[in-house]
């Protein structure tokens, strides 16, 4: 007989690969043997226990699985076996622990468990062996019809259902870890990640990312253990159905983008991919893979029962949800989680969705003499019933237009015909709250957005596309100094600025102890909570500002306030500055450089350069030394306050009215950023 590993086929699995519980056969004609089971593993002892080891099955993280016969009850079975090479307490607890979660069950659909057996110091699982193949292997060789797929999958979800009976939460569920036999049933096999309230060493660790990428729910992809419960599972069975349905999971890449798609973007819907999918068995599949698990089907049970419905013709309990109701209801649970999502996956895919995007609007021309189709836009907001306001920003300096700006006549939700483009949208509600972000309309709304707010889309059912959800947060402006009153200033309209940069601490603190990602490689930096966050990329200090509640400023507010209202030559004053070397250190340290405000605003001349909203065309030089990325973009972004490079002397570059225009996608050691906010909205 000729074996194959099913498992290590999968894809898939690229982070967390973990064996199949059971051997699988097929048609012995159809398989063969994997060479790339390790040598080490094929010449080990023949015999464990009162078992004899016939055949290699599958290789894992855990062990190696065989094909065993059962000396003293004369049966063939799966036998488990731990690489003892990697032995250790961890993963003898991780091995324990699927015994025990296993043995528990008893399901004509989970395969069984039948013993632990233990030769000298080695441990073993001895559980039911199932002739078939893998879901996965299944998929590969054929399309199921869809009463196939729906049948096939309320079986799984009817058999998970009695594991979450029994408190044991799979958490892994994927078609490499679905048997089906040669009848065709499908059986549950491998809980080596299962969380089992009868373990008191259950994976519960926060931040702990446990699980195959693909089929993760969102709570696992970011590692909230805490919140893995039975609805998570339902997640990964939405997982299974889609793929049945459309011959691919929902979210494709490599690991790390993939636990950022699942936290944020909304899946493709299967019908968009194949469109003969009945309406109510892809709104079955959605509500699985809803990103609230209170959205979700509450077990597995009721997702089976709906799939029963769906087979029998009769109505089922799911209604259709827009991709803009699961936008805004997940933005309102989870505001602060939202914004801190969106930065970090940002990070991964800026080099490829904003890239596209930002490439696909850099020919020449302003956005007024566009001549691409408008597209339609929902703009919604959280609360509704706010004066929406938006202004087309130009392309080369990033300045809104003010006399093309949109005023729909209705309160939000509203829909409004916009060019491609970014623009600044004014969202006030009429107890005074308001919010300015800033929002793109693609060129090809079937494009790959990038994850920040400001930089995604959504489309929906008329061609047009749904921008991020603006939250409109509560007022405050703690820590701010208020700048150009309507007296003292004619060009600037009255605004508020922060009086330090934003540090690590301030990130840290809104987002849950973590860094952005392009700064993860840096964890030197949890040592100096007092700096400037510096060394992130543009689009990140954004959406950062949006998040809590405020934007960034522009070049002439920068300005405005590092010269005391064009008023002085540097913050403190017309006297030349100390002589010292650039060096970066805690806000506020440095006590000479700060405004004549009052409050005072610190570090406008020293510590870190800064980000601020304004665009110069490609004609100014970068610097390139010391960057990790250059684009050739014509727009490229303004940063003011200090040299972009630490290795030069503060007093040659450091001039309030100066500045330096990097690429857009540009990382930098000695940049930073800073919040501003208007003191009303721009309506």
């Amino acid at each position: 007989m000729h074996l194959k590993r099913p498992h290590f086929t999968d894809p898939s699995s690229a982070r967390h690969p973990s064996p199949d519980n059971n051997a699988v056969i097929e048609d012995s004609d159809s398989f063969r043997l994997d060479k790339t089971v390790p040598s080490g593993h094929l010449t080990v002892q023949r015999t464990f226990s009162h078992y004899e080891l016939l055949e290699v099955m599958g290789e894992g993280q855990f062990g190696t699985v065989w094909r065993a016969k059962d000396q003293r009850l004369e049966r063939i079975v799966a036998l488990k076996l731990p690489h003892l090479a990697d032995w250790d307490e961890q993963s003898r607890t991780m091995f324990l622990r699927e015994a025990r979660a296993a043995a528990t069950l008893e399901h004509p659909h989970i395969v069984r468990v039948h013993a632990i057996d233990q030769e000298g110091d080695q441990l073993g699982i001895v559980s039911q062996f199932i002739v078939g193949q893998t879901l996965l292997h299944l998929l590969q060789d054929r399309r199921l019809t869809f009463s196939e797929s729906a049948q096939m999958l309320a079986t799984i979800a009817e058999a998970v259902h009695h594991a979450h009976d029994a408190e044991v939460i799979h958490r892994d569920l994927k078609p490499s870890n679905i048997l089906v036999d040669s009848d065709g049933q499908p059986h549950v096999s491998d809980f080596g990640l299962a969380k089992w309230s009868g373990d008191r060493a259950a994976l519960t660790n926060p931040g702990l990312v446990m699980g195959t990428p693909a089929y993760m729910s969102p709570e696992q992809a970011r590692g909230d253990s805490h919140a893995v419960d039975r609805r998570s599972d339902v997640y990964s069975l939405g997982v299974l159905l889609y793929e049945m349905l459309t011959g691919k999971p929902p979210f494709e890449g490599n690991s790390t983008l993939l636990l950022h798609q699942i936290q944020i973007q909304e899946p493709r819907a299967p019908r968009l991919l194949n469109e003969a999918i009945p309406n109510d068995l892809e709104t079955i599949c959605l509500k699985c893979l809803a990103k609230i698990s209170d959205d979700r089907y509450g077990t597995a049970r009721e997702l089976a029962d709906d799939l029963r419905r769906f087979l029998a013709g009769e109505p089922i309990t799911a209604r259709f949800v827009s991709t803009a109701e699961r936008c805004v209801s997940w933005t309102r649970r989870n505001r602060t989680l939202a914004a801190s999502l969106a930065i970090a996956a940002a990070s991964i895919v800026a080099a490829i969705g904003l890239a596209f995007s930002i490439f696909s609007l850099s020919r020449p021309g302003s956005l007024a003499a566009a001549t691409e189709r408008p597209l339609a836009v929902s703009v919604v907001t959280e609360p509704s019933g706010a004066t929406v306001v938006i202004y087309p920003l130009d392309e080369l300096t990033g300045e809104p237009i003010l006399a093309q700006a949109k005023r729909p006549s209705e309160n939000s939700p509203v829909s409004v015909d916009l060019l491609p483009g970014d623009y600044l949208v004014v969202a006030a509600l009429d107890d005074g709250r308001f919010h300015e972000v800033y929002r793109h309309v693609p060129r090809n709304p079937f494009a790959v957005p990038a994850y920040y707010p400001h930089r995604s889309w959504d489309r929906i059912s008329n061609g047009g596309i749904s921008m991020f959800p603006i939250t409109i947060p509560p007022t405050h402006d703690q820590g701010m100094t208020p700048l150009a009153d309507e007296e003292s200033s004619q060009l600037l309209r009255p605004y508020l600025l922060d009086q330090q940069e934003v540090t690590v601490s301030d990130f840290l603190r809104e987002f849950h102890g973590q860094l952005p990602l392009s700064l993860r490689g840096r964890p030197e930096l949890l040592q100096t909570p007092n700096f400037p966050l510096t060394g992130l990329f543009f689009d990140e200090a954004v959406a950062y500002a949006e998040m809590v509640g405020k934007r960034l400023p522009t070049a002439q507010e920068y300005e405005f306030a590092a010269t005391n209202g064009w008023t002085t030559s540097y913050p403190w004053g017309d006297n030349a500055p100390p002589a010292e070397s650039w060096t970066l250190s805690n806000v506020g340290l440095k006590v000479f450089d700060h405004t004549q405000s009052d409050p005072p605003i610190f570090g406008l001349f020293s510590n870190a350069s800064e980000f601020v909203l304004a665009h110069r065309p490609s004609s100014i030089q970068t610097p390139i030394a010391g960057g990790v990325f250059t684009d050739d973009h014509p727009a490229r972004i303004v940063v003011r306050g200090g040299p972009v490079l630490t290795d030069v002397d503060a007093r040659s570059q450091s001039d309030p009215r100066s500045e330096t225009a990097i690429a857009r996608l540009s990382l930098f050691r000695q940049v930073g950023f800073r919040c501003a906010k208007s003191k009303s909205p721009r309506l």
